[in-house]
């Protein structure tokens, strides 16, 4: 275990994890920090004591200082910077007709390294663009290409909880999230409700889909026979939260019962057909003579059809409008 600082930085949930350095820090401070962008500066978010090293991602970035007054200064002035290149470079793109959205602009504190995020529906050729803006920053200048997801979490908005976006406030990684999780919540298939600011299928559906698979679990699965105290019937519905299900029973009507309320029972088999002509018991073939052979030669020869193979389970329907909200 090793004791770790959380570095916050401003703008979408983005932080990262420092070791401690040798002079002391305590939340709130603002250090100079080596990020992705070149040198950048964050907030002390917290000390955490005991941090399993294995879960970090190499390279362990390092805290270089602590803030001083000419590191402020010069952050304020590094934010006008970064407008005027987000303003030139907006333009630039428009100007050459490249099929892309710029999202933010990053430069570090010591201007060595200039980061341009954008989203776009395909590969662009920005060669020229980068020479552009190289030329105009006088600076080693990288654009990266990022998803509809990260675009929302740096924008920013909020979500129909009514809560900040869970993007922009702490998500760090997003998980595929896929049309079975909103069936297993038994959501209406509906894209304007299932789909976030994104675009795409909501985050929390991820959140929320393991309670779900585990109350499914005590629950029996549609269309099984189970056996009630109003008599035998059929699974026809679920209520996942409230571990309820809507029985029909045999003799007629419905009934909701809870799940300890009812028990899981074999499918009654057809009854086996009768014996024909040419058949044996149970409906086997009975034994033929080979040609020139007596009775029964053929006996030792399987004359029985070969079994049918199952036929795959059907492939799940999903319409268009809602495959297009899963993670590509």
């Amino acid at each position: 275990m090793a004791r770790m600082v959380r570095v916050e930085f401003d703008g979408p949930a983005r932080h990262q994890y420092s070791p401690v350095p040798g002079y002391p820090l305590r939340a709130g401070d603002i250090v100079v920090v080596e990020t992705d962008w070149g040198v950048g500066m964050g907030g002390v978010g917290a000390i955490l004591g005991e941090f399993p090293p294995e879960v970090l991602k190499a390279p362990v970035s390092r805290i270089l200082r602590k803030a001083t007054p000419t590191d402020l200064s010069r952050r304020t002035a590094l934010a006008q910077r970064e407008r005027e290149a987000r303003t030139f470079c907006r333009e630039q793109i428009q100007t050459r007709g490249l099929p892309m959205k710029l999202t933010e602009v990053r430069i570090g504190l010591d201007s060595s390294k200039a980061l341009f995020y954008f989203t776009a529906d395909g590969r662009v050729d920005f060669r020229e663009l980068v020479k552009d803006l190289t030329q105009h920053l006088r600076t080693r200048v990288e654009l990266r290409q990022i998803g509809v997801r990260d675009e929302a979490g740096v924008l920013g908005s909020a979500g129909a909880c009514g809560r900040p976006l869970c993007c922009r406030t702490f998500l760090q990684a997003f998980t595929p999230v896929s049309i079975r999780m909103a069936k297993d919540q038994n959501l209406a298939l509906n894209p304007g409700k299932l789909s976030g600011m994104c675009g795409r299928l909501k985050c929390c559906l991820a959140f929320e889909h393991p309670l779900y698979a585990e109350l499914k679990r005590t629950l029996p699965r549609l269309g099984c026979c189970v056996a009630t105290c109003r008599g035998p019937g059929l699974i026809r519905a679920q209520n996942v939260l409230e571990q309820t299900v809507l029985v029909a029973l045999e003799t007629g009507g419905q009934v909701i019962l809870t799940a300890k309320e009812v028990t899981v029972r074999p499918r009654p088999t057809p009854p086996s057909r009768g014996t024909h002509a040419g058949e044996g018991p149970a409906g086997t073939p009975a034994a033929e003579s080979a040609p020139g052979g007596p009775p029964g030669a053929a006996a030792g020869r399987d004359t029985r059809r070969p079994a049918r193979p199952e036929a795959p389970p059907p492939a799940e329907d999903v319409p268009d409008d809602l495959a297009a909200l899963e993670d590509s």
